[in-house]
């Protein structure tokens, strides 16, 4: 399956490709995005390449992934926004599909998360039969809040690379 191409007002959101490898390498390479991910450290070329494709395969693979984000009138890469199962190694494990985002440093605070968030779950909620979740860390409050505002609640803390996270997790819209 490739995923679907959604649109909002200022955004476009589409299948990953090889050719969004720079882009991608160098959004994961900016101390300032991974700040809170992953335990802070910027991100290898090479990481970032067993990332893309993931991205990728979790299409063909699930029927679900994450979309590479687009600005409308400049065709500028601003981040990518989806789900994933990662099988991440943390305790107690995530039982439903991980909805994640990352912005370029850029472009924080020009609403395009909340913009992008909206199309992705309302993605989410003709496609999923149950909930999703995601982990955040106590100290990005603009992921919190971003999450707290589209229904993701607290459930309790998942230790992940022996850091305390939150699982927030959000039920699908009635």
């Amino acid at each position: 399956m490739k995923a679907p191409e959604l649109e909002t007002e200022r955004l476009v959101l589409r299948q990953f490709t090889l050719d969004d490898f720079d882009d991608l390498a160098a959004c994961w390479a900016d101390p300032e995005m991974v700040k809170f991910i992953g335990g802070g450290e910027p991100q290898s070329a090479e990481m970032s390449w067993g990332r893309l494709l993931r991205y990728i395969g979790h299409w063909h693979a699930l029927g679900y992934g994450y979309w590479a984000m687009f600005e409308k009138t400049s065709g500028r890469y601003v981040g990518s926004f989806g789900f994933q199962d990662a099988h991440r190694d943390l305790t107690p494990a995530l039982e439903y599909p991980e909805a994640g985002w990352s912005l370029v440093p850029a472009v924080h605070g020009k609403g395009y998360a909340t913009e992008a968030l909206a199309a992705i779950l309302k993605w989410a909620d003709s496609h999923f039969t149950g909930p999703v979740c995601c982990i955040i860390d106590d100290d990005n409050q603009r992921s919190l809040n971003l999450a707290r505002r589209f229904g993701f609640a607290f459930q309790h803390y998942v230790t992940y690379h022996g850091k305390q996270v939150q699982m927030l997790i959000r039920q699908p819209a009635a």
